[in-house]
């Protein structure tokens, strides 16, 4: 995973959506070839994305089924390589972050499965 990777996540404010927003900014910070994307920049600039995006493999975290990141970016011609259900990958564990300004117990375990998840899911693009 030596590709510079574009983790554009949920802003939703529900508890998941904080869940998703952490995940990816710690990995960002983590990691050099991660960057941690704003969709709500996007939808705001019409027409066009952010430079960030720009010679990136975009992958979209979505907190719910509405999928707001996805859709924004189709709406501004950005086809994501990947998408990732954080709903999906905490259900697994059983998880339940209840809190949508800070993590909870469940909300700080998600975050770890989930960074787990999405760096293991990296690895195959």
């Amino acid at each position: 995973m030596n590709d510079k990777i574009a983790l554009v996540s949920c802003s939703g404010l529900s508890p998941l959506g904080l869940v998703v927003r952490v995940a990816s900014v710690e990995l960002a910070l983590e990691n050099d070839n991660i960057v941690a994307a704003c969709i709500t920049e996007y939808s705001a600039q019409p027409n066009n994305c952010s430079p960030i995006l720009d010679d990136a493999k975009i992958v979209t975290i979505t907190g719910c089924g509405d999928d707001c990141a996805s859709v924004i970016l189709k709406e501004k011609d950005v086809d994501p390589i990947k998408n990732i259900s954080a709903d999906s990958v905490v259900k697994i564990y059983d998880l339940n972050p209840l809190d949508p300004v800070r993590l909870d117990d469940d909300g700080e375990k998600a975050v770890s499965v989930l960074k787990k998840y999405i760096l293991k899911e990296l690895e195959n693009i």
